[in-house]
């Protein structure tokens, strides 16, 4: 009995009615992944085809099109990778899948390439992981994967025949790029073990909260000053109430002098005298007075911060090298 492509029913043996044609990317372009299950999607694939192996089908077709915020959190769930939040490996990884299923996507794969895409990704992280594999090794592994793309009477097939020659060249540079030359980073991810820091040992954890909004809280940095400095030049002084006292049986001793018809004292201009020079002057010296110790104070926390990182720096080069 004659199949045709419009035809929808099948029996429970039976494969879907569009099927592979030849070998090569081009055997796969009349196949509609939307329209087939996920047993149905295998059944299109040649023998140790890496399409479906971690993502399958209906996955696929629902993470295609999905923006990338709700995308990391399919694949965090697809994978396993409920600890994301808080643990580093897996934050890392997960960050890595989403990147690399967003770049595939911008580069118009196919779902059936992006599935095999992502098990291409999934296979090299374990081979460090689990088998430990040299750089070498696992390029090895990544080109027998490679084998019979764009070969189209080859019998022989890596898993990856699904992809033409061109597109191959892409994924091999992006991955060149994005993993081979970042491997021993991958390495230290998987068998480096890091100190656990604890934050704090107290039953009851003290918070400070902002004060209320009345001033900006904290001050701005940029206008800190030296206490000393500040309470010399700019502090408005304290009166006390003795003084207050004074100040003011010397306003009613002033009053009753001029009540009483006595002579008045002129005024005198506090700033006679005192010339544009002298004023540049007197500001120099505050200003030297006030930024001098400041500006050192910058410079050695700089240095002192300078050899810190180096420090760190020179400590991770050691862990790596080893």
């Amino acid at each position: 009995m004659a199949t045709s492509r419009a035809s929808t029913k099948k029996s429970k043996t039976s494969q879907p009615s569009i099927q592979r044609r030849g070998f090569g990317a081009e055997a796969y372009i009349d196949i509609d992944w939307r329209s087939l299950s996920d047993e149905e999607a295998k059944a299109q694939e040649r023998e140790g085809s890496l399409a479906w192996k971690i993502l399958s089908n209906t996955q696929m077709q629902t993470l295609q099109d999905l923006p990338v915020e709700e995308l990391e959190k399919k694949i965090a769930e697809i994978l396993k990778l409920n600890n994301h939040h808080v643990d580093l490996n897996e934050g890392v990884l997960l960050d890595y899948y989403v990147s690399c299923f967003w770049w595939a996507k911008e580069q118009n794969f196919s779902v059936q390439q992006i599935s095999g895409f992502i098990t291409v990704l999934h296979t090299l992280l374990e081979n460090i992981k689990e088998k430990k594999l040299s750089l070498v090794n696992n390029l090895k592994e990544f080109k027998k994967m490679l084998i019979g793309v764009g070969n189209e009477n080859s019998e022989l097939s890596g898993g990856l025949d699904f992809f033409d020659v061109n597109q191959a060249k892409t994924l091999s540079d992006f991955l060149q790029q994005t993993f081979f030359q970042h491997y021993k980073l991958y390495e230290f991810l998987f068998h480096q073990e890091r100190e656990e820091q604890i934050v704090c040992r107290e039953e009851k954890l003290v918070i400070e909260v902002l004060p209320k909004a009345d001033l900006p809280y904290p001050p701005p940095l940029d206008e800190g000053i030296d206490e000393d400095i500040y309470s010399s030049y700019i502090a408005t002084p304290v009166s006390s109430p003795e003084g207050d006292g004074e100040a003011a049986t010397e306003d009613k001793e002033g009053e009753k002098d001029i009540s009483a018809g006595g002579p008045e004292t002129p005024a005198v201009d506090p700033l006679e005298g005192v010339t544009a020079d002298d004023v540049k002057r007197i500001m120099d010296e505050v200003a030297r007075d006030m930024l001098g110790d400041l500006q050192a104070d910058i410079g050695k926390k700089l240095k002192e911060r300078e050899s810190e990182i180096i420090a760190r720096i020179n400590k991770i080069h050691r862990i790596a090298d080893s």
